[in-house]
């Protein structure tokens, strides 16, 4: 009898493609800061307050979107957000004034990229990959950095050809093609809607006349019974140090390296390496996860993002350019196991039908902690006059991130039996 395709790929291939769109939109917001602070003539600090609201607003939001997805289901809640994402960032071309563009790209284009996000992505592949859903996870992430790659510089192109606000109005209107109708249409909340279970597995089963045996966890997740939970508050504080190390180095990275003497091209270049090693790392780092274990693969990450971390800090103008682009490199491979790692424990410990909420709970932290990255690095330097500090602070914001799934990895292998065959 042939083998029925998994209607899961459908699905990572849709996380994959929203992913490429939300993230290469949002990060395009370096190339338009600089156009909109030639046209308005705000400071620095004010134009990037836009960001900043939008990143308020995205982590507050975040347990919103995954109620919504719980109960609406992805056939609705994910247009609904890229409708909101790409009108968001077409009404942004229309505006005249700073609180326009709080409006329209900090809160209504921050609710869709919410819905777009980590939350709901990883949320649905938890629920279609249980034996491979690092890999899984991995997978779409990539779709992170390949975004990184094409949007930002489209955005850039555009820019430079046609303006601002015609940049915005036609990445808008990218995001709302790209997005609205493959979702509308072909996006399943679980395997059971099409007759399959996770992985594959229903028709492999049942030709074996072998019932699978999934791992039995003797928690049937509640928002409120895991808001109580150890592996809730552990893994809040790990998504808070992790937010806050991965946007101590995003926000300062380029204005370090130029301190530390390096030409203003070659930084933002490094900085655009470090996100293409996204791509591939995504991958690698899911697929390891899936084969040695969580916290073993995390902990390996880990140690590479720590070299290459004290790598850059010994950058200086007497340091050889071959050993910036090493550095760049170990940084870029260790810091992308974040997002597949993190999103298969929470979906490994609280999968089931609450699991979109709890997931969006779960952000909050690491929403905060983008925020803390990024202010507490600029504080550190106005304290010091050096990037040292905030990096050796993003050393430790790591290593706390690692003990938060060790903790959680441990805890999850206490409370779960596997069955006994017989």
């Amino acid at each position: 009898m042939r083998r029925r395709f998994f209607y899961g790929y459908v699905i990572l291939l849709l996380c994959f493609i929203n992913l490429v769109f939300v993230r290469g939109a949002f990060g395009s917001f370096s190339v338009f800061y600089v156009a909109l602070l030639e046209e308005f003539q705000w400071s620095h600090a004010v134009g990037a307050t836009i960001m900043s609201l939008n990143s308020l607003v995205y982590a507050l939001i975040s347990p919103a979107v995954g109620y919504a997805l719980d109960r609406l289901g992805p056939r609705v809640a994910v247009p609904l957000a890229g409708l909101l994402m790409g009108f968001g960032f077409m009404l942004s071309a229309l505006s005249g004034t700073l609180w326009h563009l709080y409006a329209s790209f900090g809160v209504l284009a921050a609710v869709g990229q919410s819905g777009l996000g980590f939350v709901t992505n990883n949320a649905l592949i938890s629920h279609w990959f249980v034996r491979r859903r690092a890999t899984a996870m991995g997978l779409a992430s990539s779709g992170q950095g390949l975004g990184m790659l094409i949007v930002v510089p489209l955005a850039q192109l555009l820019i430079s050809q046609l303006g601002w606000r015609e940049a915005f109005l036609i990445l808008g209107a990218f995001v709302i093609v790209a997005i609205v109708p493959a979702n509308a249409l072909l996006q399943r909340r679980t395997p059971q809607e099409v007759g399959q279970l996770p992985d594959g597995d229903a028709l492999a089963s049942a030709e074996s006349g072998i019932p699978a045996r999934p791992v039995v966890d003797k928690y049937h997740w509640t928002v409120a019974s895991a808001l109580r939970s150890f592996p809730f508050w552990a893994l809040t504080i790990g998504h808070v140090a992790l937010g806050t190390g991965l946007f101590m180095i995003y926000t300062h990275f380029v204005a370090y390296l130029v301190q530390q003497g390096l030409d203003k091209l070659l930084a933002a270049f490094l900085l655009g390496l470090i996100g293409a090693m996204r791509i591939a790392g995504t991958l690698i780092w899911g697929y390891v996860s899936d084969r040695v274990g969580r916290e073993q693969s995390y902990g390996v990450s880990i140690l590479i993002t720590l070299i290459g971390l004290g790598c850059i800090l010994a950058l200086n103008f007497q340091a050889p350019v071959w050993f910036a682009y090493v550095a760049a490199i170990l940084y870029g491979v260790g810091h992308s196991a974040g997002n597949p790692t993190y999103g298969a424990v929470i979906g490994d410990i609280f999968g089931g039908k609450h699991v979109g909420t709890i997931f969006g709970f779960l952000e909050i932290g690491f929403g905060v902690g983008m925020a803390l990255g990024s202010w507490s690095g600029g504080i550190a330097y106005d304290l010091t006059g050096s990037y040292r500090l905030a990096f050796a602070l993003a050393l430790v914001s790591f290593s706390i991130s690692y003990l938060a799934i060790k903790s959680s990895a441990a805890w999850h292998r206490r409370q779960t039996r596997t069955p006994d065959r017989g």
